[in-house]
């Protein structure tokens, strides 16, 4: 990571740090006022020993009123940082989650293509696991750094104040000390950029085999997934350790450079003692803690370094996501999505997903207001690629599509989106009750109407069978369900939406034959009288559509109703006849 970078990630954080200036600044202030004090200690030590030692006093009740000093001050001390603790806690959770809470609203708003080319337990792992990191290590970082260079300020006045000629011996390691530190924070920062990455392949591959923990059980894969989970483990475990091992060498060798200023003192503080009138015991003790402060925060800077370190390698993670671009945005001067007419109209349409050759080239078609259009084709022949451009999860290269002779991109991609009931292949449900996942399409629907749509997807019977009827929680994507009763809870959800344009993409196509019949019940009766756009896998299923479209390789090969297609004897005709044959002989 690049300087321009690091310091990015800092002004970044900080802007979140700033957004809650009274929690900050009490934070600080808290600090400052626990650092004075905690600087005043020693000094409070001294006076209490040079005058019990100069023997001008009763010993014993001064002893008693000095210690009762000494630990009032602690108190205060221990008071303060009790506040100061609670004060960053407060901070420190409110930061995390706004950069979570913006984190997670940026991935809502990226578009589909985001996510074709990373892994899914890499961005949680950049949500959950990063932003603390991040936030830590600036906040920390920050009121640390200013305890730090508060202690060094306040400790270095008091030693040049009470004895010079031992605070320079004091000095005499720091030159290393600081260059040690720079050594040491130049390396830290790619080791700790590495550690994050491997995380996140990590998390990546957990959630893969979580997701798909059935398949693995069924392909006898335990084997192959553990080794793989394994290797990425023992290489996060060679990073981690790696990172830690130049900790282990720094840490270890800035201590015993301090040590050597402290021997200096001792030796040096002895020699006065014996030498020196004006030099006291109490004077000596003390200067002792104040050498000993010093050290510390220096110890604590090149710490908050390491710190700070492994925190902007974090925040690069978590701001390269927030940094993203939305390609994908609301027009500035948004058209009202129309009432009547909804015609849907391909134009000289053409699209590629990155550095491949074009899915689809030139497309012209249209679907006429209410009818029906069915894609078909050879896998890779872009029927899928059609329905993603009609919800603009991607954005057309060339050309355009219209509905009701009104662009696409004039439209506001909630009401655009809203407009259209979606029929996945793959059934998404939420974990949750059935009724909840059926009320994401109009939450203030009652039952009567929530019984309709059941009834209408063929599904009213199965819900009914069920412990808890529809407040069953079907599990994560619905895991408690089989395919069919998933199909058939999305159709219910699309016919209680009540869209005015339908996309069935192959909703039929991993179900059996019973399955599939009272799904076709279902889809009838939510394409009525709906303009409806169908990829079709199963060719029987659409022999009553208005037209059919037959792709290969991203243009139209042939059009027609079923019947002219059969009698041209063409494409679609053989692709047709050759699933009749398929089934036949099954």
């Amino acid at each position: 990571m690049n300087q321009s970078n690091s310091k990015k990630v800092i002004t970044r954080v900080t802007s979140y740090l700033l957004r809650h200036k009274w929690l900050f600044g009490l934070t600080l202030s808290l600090a400052c006022v626990m650092t004075v004090v905690t600087v005043v200690v020693p000094l409070a030590i001294q006076k209490v020993l040079d005058r019990l030692f100069s023997q001008r006093i009763e010993g014993e009740f001064f002893l008693l009123e000095g210690i009762s000093i000494i630990a009032s001050l602690f108190f205060l001390k221990e008071i303060l940082n009790c506040l100061r603790i609670r004060t960053n806690n407060k901070l420190e959770q409110k930061v995390i989650f706004k950069l979570r809470s913006d984190l997670h609203k940026k991935l809502l708003n990226l578009p589909i293509s985001f996510y074709d080319k990373r892994k899914s337990g890499d961005i949680a792992s950049r949500v959950v696991e990063d932003v603390q990191n991040v936030e830590r290590a600036i906040l920390d970082g920050t009121e640390q750094g200013v305890i730090a260079l508060l202690t060094l300020f306040g400790v270095t006045v008091m030693m040049f104040t009470q004895e010079p000629r031992l605070a320079a011996l004091v000095f005499l390691p720091l030159p290393i000390l600081i260059v040690m530190a720079f050594r040491y924070s130049k390396v830290s920062k790619k080791n700790w950029r590495e550690v994050r990455e491997t995380s996140g392949e990590l998390n990546s591959l957990l959630v893969e085999d979580i997701q798909g923990n059935r398949l693995i059980h069924a392909f006898a894969l335990r084997a192959r997934e553990i080794q793989r989970f394994e290797a990425i483990g023992m290489e996060l475990q060679k990073r981690s350790l790696r990172a830690m091992y130049r900790w282990s060498i720094q840490g270890p060798s800035a201590s015993f450079t301090s040590s050597l200023g402290i021997l200096a003192v001792v030796g040096m503080g002895a020699y006065l003692l014996q030498n020196d009138p004006t030099f006291t015991t109490g004077k000596f003790f003390a200067f002792l803690l104040y050498a000993n402060m010093f050290y510390e925060p220096v110890r604590q800077l090149v710490s908050i370094n390491n710190l700070v370190a492994a925190g902007k390698a974090s925040g690069e993670r978590v701001f390269e996501i927030l940094d993203k671009p939305i390609r994908i945005n609301n027009p500035t001067t948004p058209v009202t999505f129309p009432k009547s007419d909804f015609t849907i109209k391909f134009q000289s349409v053409s699209f590629s997903y990155g550095s491949r050759g074009g899915i689809v080239e030139k497309l012209c078609f249209e679907i006429p207001h209410g009818a029906t259009t069915a894609l078909v084709g050879p896998t890779g022949s872009g029927k899928s690629t059609i329905a993603n451009l009609l919800l603009r999860y991607y954005e057309v290269h060339n050309g355009a599509i219209s509905i009701g002779n009104i662009d696409l991109r004039s439209f506001k991609l909630d009401d655009l989106r809203q407009s259209i009931g979606l029929v996945p292949q793959d059934p998404f449900l939420f974990d949750a009750s059935i009724k909840e996942n059926l009320l994401l399409a109009d939450p203030l629907v009652g039952e009567i109407a929530l019984e309709n749509a059941l009834k209408a997807a063929c599904a009213l019977d199965f819900v009914r069978r069920l412990p808890d009827h529809w407040d069953t929680v079907i599990g994560e994507r619905g895991v408690r369900l089989s395919m069919g009763e998933k199909q058939r809870l999305t159709l219910a959800r699309a016919i209680l939406k009540s869209p005015p344009i339908v996309v069935l993409d192959e909703a039929t196509s991993s179900v059996d034959v019973e399955t599939e019949r009272l799904i076709q019940i279902g889809l009838s009766n939510l394409i009525e009288k709906r303009t409806t756009l169908i990829i079709a896998h199963r060719l029987s299923t659409i022999r009553n559509a208005n037209q059919i479209i037959f792709l290969e390789r991203g243009r139209i090969a042939e059009q027609g109703c079923h019947r002219s297609l059969i009698e041209r004897g063409g494409k679609y005709a053989s692709f047709y006849n050759l699933q009749e044959n398929l089934i036949g002989n099954t």
